[in-house]
């Protein structure tokens, strides 16, 4: 039995040996078989790889975006009216919220002593006037020597000089509205001592309102001075359309934003310095069309910006100059053409060249808003 057994193993060994010989006519693998050069799937049984991929087809769209963002409104202008010298306040003009002129006397201050200084000086340069007129005649004559017409001249230069003084002096005992505008509470009271710095009341310029907001870096070179710029008090349901005054020169590098100075007409007061406004900007892309397509499909490499294009179903690299982006899509300048299929998915594995099928036809870049 145990030799009937060997026999029976050996047997059954040999045959499954015998199985796997490769030259075996219509063996798997043997010329002509499954796999084999010539048969299906071509050379080496590989079929080319294609891509699904989905496409966007161009569109090219004229006009602008609208970004918005919150802005605080303020006066124009805004100062905290103080007396610039020391003294007992005998006179104020200012009242709680009244409107002044630029130059409007608000409050004075004693100058009485000052006024005698000026007295005495006003006096003093005259009679040197009259000494100096003398001198210069005998100067004329030969009567004096030139050191004695220069030593009067002096004199003479020097009692101006002392009037000149007491004068600005006085001026600082009077507090003036250096523009018009609107006055706040006003703090000081008649025959209070005022020393200087002492605060009597805030002026405002609310005739015109400004408004400043921080524009992202992807937009920082679409406005300038003079461009339109709409506002609106949501809350009183407020809207006045303004115009960009001043950009600043650098981005922040904190927020990569540039900040934006709005100034808006405000004669008929329906606005409120202080108060929040939501700002709209029209971003005009500029005369010429532009191209927006899903930011996704944009690549970079050493010659600049690109996308791939499905041609014949083969995708192909075309270079770009781009405009405006967001975090949706960026308008293409120039690069590509209308009706162009603009591959934006499967770019990790993408070549110039490779098959490409597409499996999904896009006609807008709101992706994420789908």
């Amino acid at each position: 039995m145990k030799k009937i057994f060997i026999s029976i193993f050996v047997s059954v060994f040999l045959a499954a040996c015998g199985g796997g010989d490769s030259s075996a006519p219509g063996a798997k693998g043997a010329p002509g078989g499954k796999g084999a050069p010539g048969g299906k799937g071509g050379p080496g049984g590989k079929p080319a790889r294609e891509i699904a991929v989905e496409g966007y087809i161009a569109e090219a769209h004229e006009g602008g975006k609208t970004f918005s963002a919150m802005a605080t409104l303020e006066p124009l202008n805004s100062v905290e009216l103080a007396a610039a010298a020391s003294g007992r306040l005998m006179n104020l003009y200012a009242k709680d919220g009244a409107s002044v002129q630029k130059g409007t006397l608000l409050a004075k201050i004693d100058d009485s002593e000052l006024r005698a200084q000026l007295k005495q000086a006003q006096s003093n340069q005259q009679l040197a006037q009259q000494k100096f007129d003398r001198v210069k005649g005998l100067y004329e004559k030969d009567g004096v020597t030139k050191a004695d017409l220069e030593a009067a001249e002096a004199s003479l230069k020097s009692s101006e000089a002392s009037v000149e003084l007491i004068k600005a002096q006085i001026a600082k005992t009077e507090v003036r509205a250096p523009f018009a505008g609107k006055l706040g509470f006003v703090n000081v009271s008649v025959g209070a001592w005022l020393t200087t710095g002492t605060p009597i009341a805030t002026l405002r310029e609310v005739n015109k309102l400004k408004a400043k907001f921080a524009l992202p870096q992807r937009y920082a070179s679409a406005l300038k001075v003079g461009d339109a710029v709409e506002l609106k008090d949501e809350e009183r349901d407020v809207s006045k359309s303004g115009k960009v005054k001043a950009l600043e020169a650098a981005l922040s590098e904190s927020s990569r934003t540039r900040q934006i100075l709005v100034e808006i007409d405000n004669a008929n007061g329906e606005l409120l310095a202080g108060s929040y406004a939501k700002v709209s900007v029209s971003m005009q892309s500029g005369r010429m069309k532009t191209i927006p397509v899903p930011a996704e499909a944009l690549t970079l490499d050493k010659d600049g910006a690109y996308v791939f294009v499905a041609v014949g179903g083969k995708a192909k690299i075309k270079h770009v100059e781009t405009g405006l982006r967001t975090p949706i899509s960026v308008d293409i300048v120039s690069g590509i053409d209308e009706g162009d299929t603009v591959i934006s998915s499967g770019l990790i594995s993408m070549r110039e060249g490779a098959a490409v099928r597409i499996r999904e036809i896009r006609h807008n870049t709101d992706y994420e808003l789908e």
